[in-house]
Formats: C-alpha cells, structure tokens, sequence
C-alpha cells in the first residue's frame, strides 16, 4: 500500500482510532492496577454486564446519546451490587455470575430479532468502524481523564491492595478507595465497550500491563511502558489488519499476546 491508501485509511478509521488511542492508555493504566489488586475477573465480567444495558438499547431501538442510559444504569446497578458483595464477603462467586449473566441475558432480551442480534455479535467480536465523530470528541478526553486519575493515585491503590490495615491507619478508607477505583474500571469498560467492543477492551486492559510486569521496578515507569505499548499494539494491529484483511480488535490482542509471550520468555532466561 502506498502512502496515499494509509492516509485515506487513516482518515476513514480516524474517529475509531483517537477512541481507541485513549482506551489504550486509560485500560492499560487501569489493567496494571487491576492485575495488582488481583481484579482480573472483576475486569472479564464488566463488559458482559454492559452488553445487557446495550441489548435494552436494541431492544428498544435507542440511537445515538440515547442508547447510553441502559449500559450505564446497568453497569452502575452492577457496580453496587459488587461493592456490597464485597463487604459482605461474597463477591468471589458474584463475578462469575455477573459473567453468565452478561453473556446470556444480552441476547435473550434480542431474542428473534435478527439485526438486533447481529449488532449484538458485533458488540462481543469487535467493531471496526462504527464510532462517530460526535462520540469521538466526548469519549477520548473522558478516557484520557480517567487514565490521568488513575496514574495520579498509584500510590493509593497499591497501598489499599497490598496493605490494607497500613491504609486505615494513614487515615485512608479503603472501602471508598476501592469504590472508586472500580469506578474508574467501570467507565472505562463501559465507554470502551460501547463504542469499539470486548475485545479491545479486554485486549487493553490485560495485554500491555501484562507484558510490563515481568520487568517492571517501579509502579510509575511499568505505567507509562504499558501505556506505550497500549499505542504500539494499536499501531501494530492497525496495519496489520489493513495488510492482512483481518479484524482490528482480534489483530490488536494477537499483537499483545505475541509481545506477552515474548516478554515473559525473555524475562524467564534472563532471570
């Protein structure tokens, strides 16, 4: 391909890709503390949970602005539930539920109807050019914003999940800590599912910080590598799809999990 065809390209993906470009770095900050804090099922039930707000929204037939209210009364309704589950001590079998839920009541409620259900696939298996430029000028500094929140108060959450008595002790309330970060998880699945699908979500929030890990020293720099690499496998997977006539989502996480596996070998023989 010449440097024309990559600059149409460009120009056509633009508005999926500045969404993407702040996905990548607001779930590969996000995904670092939620490997950290042991939170991995927590991230992999979330976008279940969002498809069933999305499946009301085709049900119903909401377009635009007006399909986002069901995602968020779920994923907020959820996100409750999950808090006091977790007080209570029984968010360990919480999630999985979630999980099920998610993947099954998404489609029942679209039951029969078939471009409702082909949407609904779409929204599991990726979505390669389907955001507007509308949603790709409020999403991205949404993103971004919650990327920068998060890196600000590392300290927090590594304390919080590591220490948690040390936390109490430096006046801090853990309980509203991790409400907040499951916050910031939250919106960064829900914004992220929405508007480029599972996949990506899941592909960024794992991936890059995964690779990061094996080498990381410091919490600080681990964050701004995964937020790197978050960009490369974007990049990456970008060309690739268009070279290979592949989907971008499902090249992305191959990307990433190439790059994983290489970084956990190196580090295994170097060690």
């Amino acid at each position: 391909m010449s440097w024309n065809d990559w600059i149409v390209l460009i120009r056509l993906f633009a508005p999926s890709l500045k969404t993407a470009a702040a996905l990548s770095l607001a779930g590969s900050m996000v995904g670092l503390f939620v490997l950290l804090r042991g939170e991995a099922l927590m991230a992999l039930a979330l976008p279940q949970v969002v498809a069933i707000g999305a499946a009301i929204a085709l049900r119903y037939e909401l377009e635009g602005w007006k399909s986002f209210p069901p995602p968020i009364a779920v994923a907020l309704a959820a996100l409750v539930y999950f808090v006091l589950a977790k007080r209570r001590g029984i968010g360990a079998w919480v999630l999985p539920s979630f999980y099920v839920a998610g993947m099954c009541l998404s489609f029942l409620l679209i039951a029969n109807k078939g471009q409702e259900v082909s949407r609904m696939q779409t929204l599991f298996t990726g979505i390669d050019v389907a955001v507007t430029d509308e949603r790709a000028l409020v999403v991205p500094p949404i993103l971004l914003l919650v990327a920068i929140v998060c890196a600000g108060l590392w300290r927090r959450w590594l304390l919080i999940a590591q220490a948690p008595a040390a936390a109490e002790l430096a006046g801090l309330n853990p309980r509203r800590w991790d409400a907040l970060f499951l916050l910031l998880l939250t919106i960064t699945t829900l914004l992220g599912t929405d508007s480029l699908g599972i996949v990506m979500v899941l592909s960024m929030l794992f991936l890059p910080p995964a690779t990061v890990l094996p080498w990381a020293q410091r919490i600080p720099i681990a964050l701004v590598v995964s937020g790197i690499l978050s960009l490369i496998f974007l990049a990456a997977g970008f060309v690739l799809s268009n070279q290979m006539n592949w989907p971008l989502s499902q090249t992305i996480g191959g990307v990433g999990f190439v790059a994983l596996v290489i970084s956990h070998v190196l580090a295994h023989v170097l060690a």
